[in-house]
């Protein structure tokens, strides 16, 4: 394929799945030609660094759509794109997206848009999964902006092509993809000692974003059902945001702050799940996760909300993962028991999720698809 250079435009580098999925992509399809435009860093900027993708900050701090700063951001990112000779702009979450569609229509480039959010599910649905985003009504605004958008979900795909938002033939849908290693990974010395979990006792693992739209209250209610069973299970939900300290301060109120810790950012994701029994995410809402795909690379049994994102597009109930009501305690309670008594079970599921997971979500197949747009793009219609 033809080298094209290419402008990322994304919000943040913080550690969540829009901007994972970017790390693994630029890193899969060559460093050389790809840039990341960003407003400011946070806990991956530094993995970009290493792997020396070019980094351009576009400002400082964080924006809303509809304030001062948005000309000024434009502006920046369009005199980028023209000393760099960037062919694509690519964007990455809703902000980014309106920076990086203005400056690529000021200098005529192409654009292709990558969604990662929420703009494109039904607002009443939204809102029903707790998810209260109001920059979102600002998505019909950039109807038919894109030259090409990429999808991670076909409810996604439904709606663009419902509401008319681009033309079908510029629509793809790509799921993300991580680098399969190989069946499983060493488990980190430590661990177990660090974080204080019994030798041996079953480990769950929720690695989210701490917001409602996650569904971290469900597991308030269903560590005491799973202790009551199995005093040594515990409960690990890992990650930063806004409701971090309403959880822990909630975990101790209810007196289940030695079986559900809230552990706040961890880098190595990998590393916990090694000793995890079960992967858990009960989202209300969800698109394609990336930490589902590292369970499933590690041969991690996948527990996951039935009616979330793509979750019943791409998995099997009982096959290679598990799918519940999110709104149903005792269903998952029960599951998490039978995988904590019966280790068969889990390592059967996990088998089946890495085949899946190899077969479907390499990131190297990913990258191609993805740079096969770049090639329609360029060539379509000015």
């Amino acid at each position: 394929m033809k080298t094209i250079r290419v402008l990322h435009v994304i919000k943040t580098l913080s550690l969540g799945g829009a901007e994972t999925n970017l790390f693994n992509l630029v890193s899969a399809m060559g460093r050389g030609e790809h840039h990341v435009a960003y407003s400011f860093g946070g806990q991956i900027e530094s993995r970009f660094k290493k792997r020396g993708v070019r980094l351009y900050k576009y400002a400082d701090g964080s924006h809303k759509i509809k304030s001062l700063a948005t000309p000024l951001v434009v502006g920046r990112l369009a005199r980028y794109i023209l000393a760099n000779d960037i062919r694509v702009v690519h964007t990455h979450i809703f902000n980014a997206h309106v920076w990086g569609a203005l400056a690529a229509k000021l200098t005529g480039r192409k654009l292709v848009e990558h969604v990662h959010d929420f703009r494109y599910i039904d607002r009443a649905a939204r809102e029903s999964g707790r998810c209260f985003v109001d920059q979102y009504r600002y998505a019909e605004k950039m109807k038919n902006v894109s030259d090409g958008v990429i999808l991670l979900t076909e409810q996604n795909r439904e709606y663009v092509l419902a509401h008319r938002l681009c033309a079908p033939e510029k629509v793809w849908l790509i799921r993300n993809g991580i680098r399969i290693a190989g069946p499983g990974a060493p488990t980190p010395d430590g661990v177990r000692e660090r974080l204080a979990l019994p030798p041996g006792g079953p480990v769950f693992l929720t690695p989210a974003r701490m917001s409602p739209e996650k569904n971290i209250n469900l597991l308030f209610e269903v560590v005491p059902r799973v202790v009551r069973e199995c005093p040594q299970a515990r409960f690990l939900a890992v990650g930063d945001g806004p409701f971090l300290e309403t959880y822990r301060r909630k975990a101790v109120g209810e007196g289940l702050e030695a079986y559900l810790r809230f552990t706040g950012f961890e880098p190595d994701i990998r590393g916990l799940l090694g000793v995890s029994t079960a992967f858990v995410l009960p989202s209300f809402l969800e698109l394609h996760p990336v930490s589902l795909l590292e369970a499933l690379s590690m041969k991690v049994p996948a527990v996951v909300s039935e009616s979330a994102g793509c979750n019943r597009e791409v998995l099997t109930h009982g096959k290679n993962a598990f799918l519940l009501d999110p709104h149903s305690p005792d269903e998952w309670a029960a599951v998490l028991v039978g995988l904590a008594r019966d280790p068969g079970l889990g390592r059967a599921m996990g088998e089946e999720g890495y085949e899946l997971c190899r077969r479907e979500f390499d990131i190297e197949k990913t990258a191609a698809r993805i740079g096969g747009v770049y090639e329609k793009v360029l060539a379509g219609p000015s």
